[in-house]
């Protein structure tokens, strides 16, 4: 009966932390060097972020809110020429330029840092 109920219980944690955001482990190819990272998506059950990268600092960086008020808004927008999309730009905390977001690591199509197109990701650390 024990071996059925903890993998029940367990389901019904992870399930129930609707607002948990999750950790990424990255591992990318620069030339012959690994380069592995951490990048975390999502906030947690009193809190929400976004993620961007900083191209400047080389470093991912998150702008986060308390749940319960409005998200931040846009400090304004680019159109991109080669999607033809508008893509909004957000002012992150201790970085001089405004960054667009990087909505979830499904969307992430580049590392950033290496340029590789076929980097590897894991999840390895679900917050709340």
């Amino acid at each position: 009966m024990l071996r059925f109920t903890l993998p029940l219980l367990f389901l019904a944690i992870l399930t129930s932390t609707a607002f948990a955001g999750t950790g990424y482990q990255v591992t990318s190819q620069d030339g012959e060097e690994t380069v592995t990272y951490m990048v975390k998506f999502g906030g947690g059950f009193f809190f929400q972020q976004h993620t961007a990268y900083d191209p400047e600092s080389e470093e991912f960086v998150y702008l986060t809110w308390e749940r319960e008020k409005e998200s931040p808004e846009p400090i304004c927008s680019i159109w991109d020429h080669k999607t033809g999309e508008t893509v909004d730009l957000y002012k992150f905390p201790n970085v001089e330029h405004p960054l667009p977001i990087i909505p979830s690591m499904d969307e992430m199509k580049v590392c950033p840092k290496t340029g590789d197109k076929d980097f590897k990701s894991q999840p390895l650390l679900a917050y709340d």
